[in-house]
């Protein structure tokens, strides 16, 4: 039972002695604290490339609205304009007399 006892205490004692040293627990948690960091600097990046993104996005929809407004006002314009046009009438075939009538003075002459 002696020798049992014994052989325990020398195989703890090995198991012990065979763990990382202080050194090597300090170099792992120093790993550990370095992968946190870079993962916490990459989700950073990612966040704001998205930004960056979102924001080049949002300027080239607001051209595009600028640019459709602008060619709708256009094209409200040349519609205005060509119905001005259009509807503008001709004028009527007007008479000798007719014309004698609006000359102030002017009297009729058979």
């Amino acid at each position: 039972m002696k020798k049992l006892i014994g052989l325990l205490a020398i195989a703890g004692m090995v198991f012990l002695s065979c763990g990382p040293s202080a050194e090597e627990k300090a170099a792992e948690e120093q790993r550990i604290a370095d992968s946190i960091a870079q993962v916490q600097a990459d989700s950073i990046a990612a966040v704001e490339a998205a930004a960056a993104e979102a924001e080049a996005l949002r300027i080239q929809d607001s051209i595009a609205q600028a640019e459709a407004a602008a060619l709708a006002a256009a094209a409200t314009t040349t519609t205005k304009t060509t119905v001005k046009k259009a509807v503008k009438e001709e004028p009527k075939p007007t008479t000798v007399e007719q014309k004698s009538s609006r000359i102030k003075g002017a009297t009729k002459t058979n």
